[in-house]
């Protein structure tokens, strides 16, 4: 089945503050944190169902070379990027964005 990834909004926030913060550490470092975002993107999509579930029917890849992780939805023709967590951001603050979609 050919899937796509569509991000939340707020998905795209997440991916945008971290860029903003690691513009300001070192040059080209943004650009190595959106080459894996894409990198784990294109492994979300090819076998969705390996990362383990998360919570509810989420479920959660680990970046391997920065503190992040990918929240995400698998539906019928989308994978849903809910959100892109820094793992010392406050826990669950993506929850309500989880809900509306569960419906779709």
């Amino acid at each position: 089945m050919n899937r796509r990834a569509e991000y939340h909004p707020l998905a795209r926030e997440d991916i945008r503050q971290a860029v903003k913060w690691y513009d300001s550490q070192l040059d080209g470092l943004s650009g190595r944190f959106l080459a894996e975002l894409k990198f784990a993107e294109s492994r979300i999509i090819t076998d969705p169902e390996l990362w383990p579930r998360y919570e509810g029917d989420t479920r959660r890849y680990l970046m391997s070379r920065f503190p992040f992780f990918i929240i995400y939805l698998i539906l019928e023709q989308v994978i849903v990027i809910i959100a892109v967590a820094h793992f010392k951001r406050k826990p669950g603050y993506w929850r309500d964005r989880f809900e509306p979609l569960k419906d779709r």
